[in-house]
């Protein structure tokens, strides 16, 4: 075999593993299943103090508290599509230092339910689409 023809059998094969992979875990690339309208009522409750009303990550805290870096751009399409809702989900349940961003970011996984997250990710995502 030519490097050339092993290098295609390596990628086709890591391509297979990949979709294997994917297929087995839901987890990476489904959705939540979330209410985006209940998931706004949430936001406004709990994250537009420093996401901002228009998911920017410019709300009224950043100012203010001098926070720096700003939260997370929700209107940043490409950002966003590099963060699958499992990231999200551990992000809003653990808070930002359990993931290694910021730990000005609180974590609510004991104030929301699985249910109350998942409507926020719904609306987060809207911000996105």
């Amino acid at each position: 075999m030519t490097p050339t023809e092993i290098r295609s059998a390596t990628i086709a094969r890591l391509a297979i593993a990949f979709a294997v992979v994917l297929a087995a875990n839901p987890a990476i690339t489904a959705r939540a299943a979330g209410d985006a309208a209940a998931g706004r009522a949430l936001a406004f409750k709990n994250c537009v103090k420093c996401h901002g009303a228009d998911g920017k990550g410019d709300g009224p805290a950043v100012a203010a508290e001098h926070i720096s870096p700003p939260p997370g751009d929700w209107t940043d399409k490409e950002d966003m599509s590099e963060h699958p809702d499992v990231f999200l989900r551990n992000i809003i349940e653990q808070g930002g230092a359990a993931m290694d961003k910021s730990a000005r970011m609180p974590a609510f996984g004991k104030k929301l339910t699985p249910a109350q997250v998942d409507d926020l990710i719904a609306y987060i995502r809207t911000f996105s689409q």
